[in-house]
């Protein structure tokens, strides 16, 4: 009796080379979907006249489903595969999306955006889980490819792609378009996710625990902290810096989303082009310059009081937050245990963070500039990140002793000249 032979396809995906190619095509696609549906929520929300506020708390009822949902999201991956799991979310995304741009009112939108914020996490924690199971084989210098093809979509070509579609079909005829997107994401996906499960006999709380015990693993615990901080800032910022460019340095809506096309590049060519320099300069060294770079681009976001500084300011912080998410792949990559629930775990986390920074953001707009919001978020990164801290205590050490040296050398010169 002939063996039976594996499908084609099947083959070609366990060739790295072939899988990375279909992964970061899929993990693009997805990236484009997400940045369109982020710009088509903003200009809609400007469009029906909502205030700060308002545009806060609507984005950040995306945000919350996500988060409530990321933890069963990666329980169930564990269980039943990746593959069924990220179909049956794009299904359902495809289906609730186009509703979203029906809604009659701020509050309407933001009730069809929590539901279809229900089915992001079941995507993402699918591709994270396929990705980082592959990354090994494919080798960790390749580790920032995937979120760099996710943020060229999110942060580069979906603005653009969502502007493009605004201007030429309006807002509620472009959701239909990352409804399409969604559909063939559904049907290709599920080609090439993993299909990998976890034991289905456990019960759910008992995997619950599993998951939650990964907290006590440091490097688990540490890169979840860095992603909810960086999840948090850019929760804020890619809302809320298109609306300062609108309405406090008065530009056009098209020259304003060229900010967030800015911050999307940077973030992308760090990801995909620098991460040999994590084995270069060493994790913690990264993790510093990352930090510094990423504070240092929101004192100018919050302390600017011209408009071109926010592209200096936006493109700063990418550069150290795409330097943070090189060393944090690294770091997971070689963490052991089932990857669906490390991923499901950092999403949650990540996705908490995103909440927090626009439903946060919206709140205090209506007690404060929102400029000056990005200034409270530098002390709260810095009580997250000891390693800053211990880099800028090494420095002010080395000043201190370099003056120290210095002051005793000059105290030495009169000595030696009364002796001669």
């Amino acid at each position: 009796m002939k063996p039976r032979q594996k499908p084609f396809l099947s083959v070609l995906l366990r060739q790295p080379g072939y899988f990375a190619a279909s992964f970061i095509l899929l993990s693009l696609t997805s990236g484009v979907t997400i940045g369109m549906n982020k710009i088509l929520v903003t200009l809609m929300a400007l469009r029906l006249n909502a205030e700060s506020w308002q545009i806060g708390l609507l984005v950040s009822a995306e945000s919350l489903s996500m988060m409530l949902v990321s933890l069963p999201a990666g329980i169930l991956i564990s269980r039943f595969s990746a593959r069924p799991v990220y179909a049956v979310a794009s299904l359902a995304a495809m289906c609730l999306y186009p509703l979203v741009a029906h809604a009659p009112s701020w509050h309407a939108a933001a009730g069809l955006l929590f539901l279809a914020g229900i089915c992001i996490p079941f995507r993402i924690v699918s591709m994270n889980t396929s990705w980082l199971e592959r990354l090994p084989e494919l080798g960790a210098s390749k580790g920032g490819w995937y979120r760099g093809a996710l943020m060229l979509g999110i942060g580069l070509l979906g603005p653009l792609a969502g502007k493009l579609a605004a201007d030429r079909f309006g807002v509620r005829s472009s959701y239909w378009i990352t409804s399409g997107l969604f559909a063939f994401m559904a049907l290709y996906g599920y080609t090439i996710l993993s299909r990998n499960a976890g034991n289905k006999h456990d019960g759910l709380w008992r995997d619950a625990r599993a998951m939650m015990g990964r907290l006590r693993d440091k490097t688990v615990r540490e890169v979840c902290v860095y992603d909810g901080m960086a999840g948090a800032v850019h929760g804020f910022l890619g809302i809320f810096v298109i609306v300062i460019a609108v309405r406090v340095f008065h530009w056009p809506e098209p020259q304003a989303v060229t900010i967030m096309i800015a911050e999307g590049a940077m973030l992308v060519f760090t990801l995909l082009m620098l991460a040999p320099l994590v084995f270069k300069m060493g994790e913690s060294r990264m993790y510093s310059v990352g930090h510094f770079c990423f504070i240092s681009g929101l004192a100018i976001l919050g302390l600017t009081r011209q408009g071109e500084w926010l592209f200096a300011g936006a493109i700063l912080n990418a550069f150290g937050q795409g330097l943070n998410q090189l060393v944090n792949i690294a770091r997971i990559s070689r963490c052991d245990g089932h990857k669906g629930h490390i991923s499901g775990l950092q999403t949650m986390i990540g996705m908490a963070g995103s909440f927090a920074g626009a439903a946060l953001g919206g709140l205090l707009s209506k007690g404060m500039a929102l400029q000056n919001i990005f200034l409270l978020w530098i002390p709260l990164w810095l009580l997250a990140c000891p390693g800053f801290l211990r880099f800028f205590s090494k420095c002010t050490t080395k000043i201190r002793r370099s003056r120290t040296n210095g002051s005793q050398a000059d105290e030495r010169r009169p000595i030696d000249a009364e002796t001669q």
